[in-house]
């Protein structure tokens, strides 16, 4: 049996939002959970939470000065290699997907997008790099586990969507009682700033990426399970699985109606459209 833990990072009005994770078989991650609970023993922590670590906040907080104080940056650093080293020692595949906001809202104003939220996207691409790896491998699908972070917004939509495209459905766990989301919550992380490196400081080169992330990036993964949604791709979508574009609706059908009360009425719309046809396009 194998388990794929997924979390997410970033939100609508910030630059992405990303979906990560990793897979491995049930044994291997229960030996991750030893180790890397080990190490969290070992440095005093009950838990790793990316943004806490990275900010220097929380437990974390003391900490705080490894800019001026060569030790304490030694003993942070080293802390962070431990969890990293347990990732690459027991994982089989990495993946991380992202929607581009300013891509996601110009193929907005053309098609109803907004449909399909981001998360939503991204959480059924992760299924979709697990599900893929899987059949390369031989493995069948009934033999794995697809876990996501449970507190996300727009939790309802991937449940929903996954149970209709993909025939199952995903389990919501929190960081406390599945450890390896912490594993995940770190490569969500660090692919989020990685995109904010890329287009808002303007990074060419991977190798002047973040350390973590490219150290996460060694783990086995094939190009496409490392993914952006950028224009392209989400008019692509659009029309594969029949998304419909604004021009084609009588906007009398919608008078006196809410944003949201408009947004439900072109989701019910595009649903009968799907359910009346075969399964989605795969993005």
């Amino acid at each position: 049996m194998f388990t794929a833990y997924n979390d997410e990072s970033g939100h609508p009005e910030q630059i992405a939002v990303v979906v990560a994770g990793f897979v491995a078989s049930d044994k291997q991650w229960a030996e991750f959970e030893r180790n890397w609970n080990d190490t969290l023993h070992e440095f005093g922590v009950s838990g790793f939470h990316a943004k806490e670590y990275f900010h220097s906040v929380g437990e974390f907080a003391r900490w705080a000065d490894h800019r001026s104080n060569p030790e304490v940056a030694e003993t942070r650093q080293r802390f962070l290699r431990q969890l990293i080293a347990h990732i690459k020692l027991r994982c089989r595949l990495c993946y991380s997907h992202a929607v581009r906001m300013a891509s996601y809202h110009k193929v907005d104003e053309m098609y109803f997008l907004r449909t399909m939220r981001p998360y939503e996207l991204c959480g059924r691409t992760a299924v979709k790099s697990v599900t893929d790896w899987a059949n390369r491998n031989q493995i069948p699908q009934n033999q794995i586990t697809h876990v996501f972070e449970d507190g996300a917004k727009h939790k309802g939509f991937l449940e929903k969507r996954i149970l209709r495209d993909k025939k199952f459905e995903p389990v919501f766990k929190t960081a406390a009682e599945a450890v390896p989301l912490q594993a995940a919550d770190l490569l969500a992380y660090e692919a989020l700033l990685g995109i904010r490196d890329i287009f808002e400081h303007g990074v060419t080169d991977f190798d002047d990426l973040r350390y973590p992330l490219k150290k996460l990036d060694e783990i086995p993964h094939r190009m496409e399970d490392w993914g952006l949604y950028e224009e392209h791709n989400l008019e692509d979508i659009c029309k594969n699985i029949g998304i419909p574009r604004r021009d084609s609706f009588d906007y009398r059908d919608f008078e006196g109606m809410t944003r949201d009360e408009i947004e439900a009425e072109v989701r019910r719309r595009f649903s009968e459209s799907i359910n009346s046809q075969t399964a989605p396009t795969e993005p």
